[in-house]
């Protein structure tokens, strides 16, 4: 009895093979082309909105602390001291910011909010996989770490991107982290 269960179910036309959609064609792995490099242009606009976003936040960051310490200490006044230490915390903080904010986004997202926005995505150079804890941090370090030193690092920033203009068509810290940067749509 089971037997002739057996038969009957294999005998069932839901349980026989779909012919080929393509008769001649081997359903096999499909090859999925890689998504075109950014171009400078995008890239360029990308880091354009994520500064602008860095120096708005910055700036709040700044004012709602002036206030408070205006607040706690019970005074308007700002002693030289304080105001020297704030100074350096401007110049030399914004390197250390960029560094922040691009290695939290790319290695949650791959991207940046000004990324998202012109709609490209940093991804691994060997494979197009999801960047690595470290891969996202190596490649932050070498872009925003030298900007901590005012004009000096924001040159050598402004270097080592451009480099992406030459053949292999990326900046020196997607080089070094083995990253590239792609288009989304």
């Amino acid at each position: 009895r089971t037997q002739e269960r057996l038969t009957s179910m294999s005998s069932s036309p839901w349980n026989q093979p779909l012919p080929p959609a393509h008769p001649g064609v081997v359903p096999g792995p499909q090859h999925v082309p890689d998504p075109p490099l950014a171009s400078f242009g995008a890239r360029l606009v990308a880091r354009v909105i994520d500064y602008f976003l860095i120096a708005v936040t910055a700036f709040v960051f700044f004012v709602v602390m002036i206030i408070v310490v205006m607040i706690l200490s019970g005074t308007s006044e700002f002693s030289d001291a304080s105001a020297n230490a704030w100074a350096l915390l401007f110049f030399f903080g914004w390197g250390t910011l960029i560094f922040f904010y691009d290695w939290l986004y790319l290695a949650a997202w791959g991207r940046t909010l000004g990324k998202m926005i012109v709609g490209v995505k940093v991804v691994d150079s060997v494979d197009g996989s999801k960047l690595t804890q470290s891969q996202a941090l190596g490649r932050s370090a070498m872009f925003g770490l030298p900007q901590t030193l005012p004009l000096v690092g924001n040159l050598f920033a402004l270097g080592e991107s451009l480099a992406m203009l030459g053949d292999s068509r990326q900046a020196l810290h997607d080089r070094g982290a083995g990253t590239k940067v792609v288009r989304t749509r």
